[in-house]
């Protein structure tokens, strides 16, 4: 057992307190285990060790710096042998160094016996602080080196420690070091977040720090002035200062060191000394990562796409709802559980379509927006179907919703998705699959990021993407695990590239979907190559917090009604879409999209309980004028031809007696129930729209409130 802990436990009470009194600490009150527990944790303190090391005599440091870089035990003999000293002369000093328990003995736990062969060794934890003193004197004065190349000099648990320091998320062994440099490189560079952690610091580390920070020395101030701060004896000595004013210096430094606040260093002389890091005595700008340049495609390179409603998701989620609504409505409630036949109608109906069906991941958007909306309820009322597995239907939030204009509805939308805890429009698929991001602030990174490009300029979107990646490998979050297509894990890459490159790969994915559905960017093919992207004026407004800009409403009709039954909707919105996609199809989308009067849609619209004059009430209104003849003719002649019979649900009620139906008949209708006797005694009435059940709970009550006691039969 050769770890520090395990010899120290070896040692007697004696030779424990001996010890402290050599390095200084306080071991007294309490028993042994609670000495050893102080001196480990005084001995494993580099700020301890410094001392320790300057507290040796010459032989003692030529033996130490030996045994640090030796990995095997030695005897006395091989040591005098070694350091070209007499045996005699080399037992000595082991043996001082034995009794300030730095050096160790294989074998027995007894002090080391005079004359007796023995194999000394360091214990682990001083062999690595002694020769990390050594690496920090060979260094020499460390005073105006950059922070990025101190932070170099510091352990994995060193960095991570002042990650936590400075407030940045950390697991440990699961976030690349290269990745928490750059993140507390940017955090120190921000004098707000200096400030907060410095407030945070002890009384007596703030002591400390204002006193190296305010010395004109940018060289930094000698070590005994940390200990005027605080007011106490400086030296090196154990005797020089108390074991509790040693250890308050010793805990205060310890607590500036790990915050990246002051730093330790050698001169070429020896003397120690404190400094502040420039970046951290005047924070500025951090220094960024080399980014790849934007690289903006020639006018004229990549073809305008062809003309997009600025609120097209709005758009299509009106004309999803309006399919969800009709009895030809999909069972399910997730978009792939549609058949694909539905969808490949309905993909004929929307502004983002794809080549068969809507593009992947759409409808699972839309799907999730309408339930945050409170637009869709998932139901397993049978409604005459032959099973009663569960489906989405429209519920009544829609008739508010149709009443806000695009923008609005545009606007909705969007925050919704930015606040979405999870990747709805990334459901189910193949080419990448991301677990434990923080998609929230993603989308918020790469919004803002959007609002730094020259709108109208094409960019190839790989290029974008990698920038993206580049100037923020956390875009994603802290820490996040991705599988993607590309092969982005080759065993000679290194981690932050492996994760620029998967950042990458979903900024790039992600441009293609929402920004893109939404209009805030615009896709275009590169002849020959791959796909640029350009920023919309809507999406530059957005992302830099600017009101959008509203095109203004021409003037005169909102829609036409050709002959032929062609309605052009000249002026959209979306209570005129929901209204036109009830009793007619769309054709053609565009700056004037058509739809076309059909009998089946009218037959749809009055198996929904539309009448044929709200249809052309709402035709003459919205058109400011008469239909053409042929078109009423022609709807005139559908809806006679649909020969539709109206259902009304009723209870028959047959009390006991006639008074008692008199009565009944009184109170009812005060009530507001419609009430008709059929002339032999009974009562029908009939029961308010909606859901049977809750009808004929309503009138089971109104009757006991009348002291009646309805039984069936």
């Amino acid at each position: 057992m050769r770890n520090l802990l395990g010899r120290l436990n070896a040692r007697s009470p004696e030779e424990l307190a001996r010890i402290a009194q050599a390095w200084g600490v306080d071991a007294r009150g309490g028993d042994r285990h609670r000495a050893v527990s102080r001196l480990y944790r005084a001995l494993t303190d580099p700020r301890s060790v410094r001392d320790g090391w300057d507290r040796l005599a010459g032989d003692e440091r030529a033996m130490v710096r030996h045994l640090a870089l030796t990995d095997a035990p030695r005897g006395i003999r091989d040591l005098a042998a070694d350091l070209a000293v007499p045996e005699a002369a080399a037992r000595e000093t082991a043996t001082r160094l034995y009794r300030a328990g730095i050096l160790a003995r294989e074998g027995d736990d007894d002090p080391l016996p005079v004359g007796a062969t023995a194999r000394l060794f360091l214990p682990r934890e001083l062999a690595l602080l002694f020769r990390r003193v050594q690496d920090e004197i060979e260094a020499g004065d460390l005073a105006g080196t950059p922070l990025r190349a101190l932070l170099e000099l510091l352990d994995d648990t060193e960095v991570e420690d002042a990650a936590r320091t400075w407030g940045l998320p950390v697991i440990a062994g699961l976030r690349a070091r290269e990745d928490l440099t750059r993140q507390l490189l940017r955090e120190v560079a921000d004098p707000a977040r200096s400030a907060r952690v410095v407030a945070k610091r002890t009384p007596d580390a703030a002591a400390i720090w204002r006193r190296v920070r305010d010395d004109p020395d940018p060289t930094g101030v000698p070590l005994a002035a940390a200990a005027d701060a605080l007011g106490i004896a400086s030296g090196i000595a154990p005797e020089s200062a108390r074991p509790a004013d040693a250890a308050r210096l010793r805990d205060a430094l310890a607590e500036l060191e790990s915050a990246l606040l002051v730093w330790h260093t050698y001169r070429a002389d020896g003397d120690r000394r404190l400094f502040v890091p420039a970046e951290i005595r005047t924070p500025g700008e951090a220094p960024g990562p080399e980014l790849p340049p934007l690289t903006p495609l020639a006018p004229g390179t990549v073809p305008d796409p062809p003309w997009r409603h600025p609120d097209a998701a709005a758009w299509d989620l009106l004309t999803l709802l309006r399919e969800l609504s009709s009895p030809e409505a999909p069972r399910g409630v997730a978009a792939d559980e549609f058949s694909r036949a539905w969808k490949r109608r309905l993909n004929r109906r929307l502004w983002v379509r794809g080549d068969d069906v809507p593009p992947e991941g759409y409808l699972d958007l839309l799907l999730a927006l309408a339930r945050g909306e409170g637009l869709l309820r998932e139901t397993k009322e049978p409604d005459d179907a032959a099973d009663d597995d569960p489906f989405l239907r429209p519920t009544a939030g829609v008739r508010p919703w149709r009443d806000l204009a695009f923008p609005e509805q545009g606007a909705r939308l969007l925050t919704a998705w930015l606040n979405h805890p999870e990747r709805p429009e990334g459901a189910g698929r193949a080419d990448v699959s991301v677990w434990g991001a923080d998609w929230r602030g993603f989308r918020r990174r790469l919004l803002t990021a959007l609002g730094e490009w020259e709108p109208g300029t094409w960019y190839p979107v790989e290029n974008v993407a990698a920038r993206l990646a580049a100037r923020d490998p956390d875009l994603l979050g802290a820490t996040f695990t991705a599988a993607t297509a590309r092969e982005t894990d080759r065993p000679e890459d290194r981690a932050g590239d492996r994760r620029r490159a998967a950042v990458a790969e979903v900024v790039a994915l992600t441009l293609h979907t929402v920004p893109a559905w939404f209009g805030l960017v615009e896709l275009g093919a590169i002849p020959g190559h791959a796909t640029a992207v350009r920023l919309t004026p809507t999406g530059a407004a957005i992302a830099r917090g600017d009101a959008a800009l509203l095109p203004a409403e021409p003037d005169g009709a909102a829609l036409a009604v050709r002959p032929n039954g062609d309605v052009t909707l000249r002026l959209p919105t979306p209570l005129r879409v929901w209204s036109l996609s009830a009793f007619a199809e769309p054709a053609r989308l565009g700056q004037e999209s058509v739809y076309r009067l059909t009998e089946p849609a009218l037959a749809r619209a009055l198996a929904a309980g539309f009448d044929l004059g709200q249809v052309t009430a709402f035709l003459t209104k919205q058109a400011g004028g008469p239909l053409p003849d042929a078109v009423a003719d022609r709807l005139a002649g559908w809806a006679h031809g649909y020969r539709r019979v109206r259902l009304r649900r009723a209870i028959l009620l047959s009390p006991d007696d006639a008074p008692a139906a008199e009565d009944l008949v009184i109170a009812l209708r005060a009530a507001g129930w419609t009430v008709r006797p059929d002339g032999g005694g009974a009562l029908l009435v009939e029961l308010p729209p909606g859901a049977a059940a809750d009808g004929e709970r309503a009138l089971l009550a109104a009757l006991r409130e009348r002291g009646v006691s309805p039984q069936w039969g």
